[in-house]
């Protein structure tokens, strides 16, 4: 590990596929998202989560942030113009590995504000963490965060619905 912290953002659809999005060095913000969308589709199992994971840490400072565009990576990925639009369908999990540890924290979407930061639900996992603690702690996330939303089970119910 040659960096101090690594951070990624993992964003949750409603359908539990995880978008990770690393960063990178950028001369105008010191550290911002850079132009690379990993996808892992649901179902999936613990291990798939914590490599994924990894594979999206892996690819922090792989390159710089685009400084020239007004375009973020998740308003790209999605064509939603504005991050507080681009961001509204999903939940975000901010996940910063360091020297010594992963702090894990999800958001609460404010939908003037976008994804805002729950500093009393912060995971801290040290680096050796035992295999499918940090899935636990992604999967906690999604249903406190994402299921327990009290749209969800209806939202859900009217899909199935028109399905048939």
């Amino acid at each position: 590990m040659d960096r101090e912290f690594y951070t990624i953002s993992v964003y949750v659809d409603k359908d539990e596929n995880l978008i990770g999005i690393p960063c990178g060095e950028s001369d105008k913000y010191g550290i911002a998202d850079i132009d690379i969308v990993l996808l892992l589709k649901a179902p999936y199992s613990d291990k798939a989560i914590e490599s994924f994971i990894e594979k999206v840490i892996n690819a922090c400072y792989t390159k710089k942030h685009n400084d020239d565009s007004p375009v973020s990576t998740i308003e790209r990925y999605t064509k939603k113009s504005g991050f507080v639009n681009a961001t509204a369908d999903f939940e975000l999990i901010s996940i910063v590995k360091t020297q010594t540890n992963y702090s894990l924290m999800p958001t609460f979407n404010d939908y003037e504000k976008g994804p805002l930061a729950i500093d009393d639900d912060e995971r801290i996992l040290l680096l050796n963490y035992k295999e499918g603690e940090m899935a636990a702690i992604i999967r906690d996330f999604i249903e406190v965060y994402l299921k327990a939303n009290m749209f969800y089970k209806e939202k859900r119910e009217l899909e199935e619905e028109k399905k048939k």
